[in-house]
């Protein structure tokens, strides 16, 4: 996993880091103020960002509805994952899965070919959460 910062705001408001090849979060770095509306107690609002080929637009975004439960997509030219020809913008996303949907960590699964990604380093990319032994 990469856990590259892209841009920070100029006011500090949000921060988008790059966690693998094609995908990237904004986090916001106060409050919810854009309404995004998956802050928890302990974790910051944030919004996805998935880098693909124009032709896969289609059938990512089945997969975003289908397996992650996200309803809310805008695709767009690329403006965080520039290397890509699209980039969809998903909003409503939670953080981490449970019984009844996929979370961003399910999609950095997948988006890493099913390759197990520890939960400690997921977690320190994801939520900047560092477990001291």
């Amino acid at each position: 996993m990469i856990n590259q910062t892209i841009k920070v705001s100029p006011k500090g408001s949000f921060k988008v880091t790059q966690l693998c090849e094609n995908v990237a979060i904004c986090e916001a770095t106060k409050a919810d103020r854009h309404n995004w509306g998956n802050a928890t107690d302990t974790d910051p609002a944030f919004i996805v960002y998935l880098g693909c080929k124009k032709d896969e637009v289609a059938e990512k975004i089945r997969y975003i509805n289908n397996a992650l439960g996200c309803y809310w997509c805008e695709v767009r030219q690329p403006k965080y994952l520039k290397d890509f020809e699209a980039e969809i913008k998903i909003r409503g996303m939670q953080r981490h899965s449970d019984d009844e949907t996929n979370g961003l960590d399910f999609l950095l699964w997948a988006e890493n070919d099913f390759n197990h990604i520890e939960s400690d380093e997921y977690s320190y990319y994801a939520t900047g959460y560092k477990p001291r032994w």
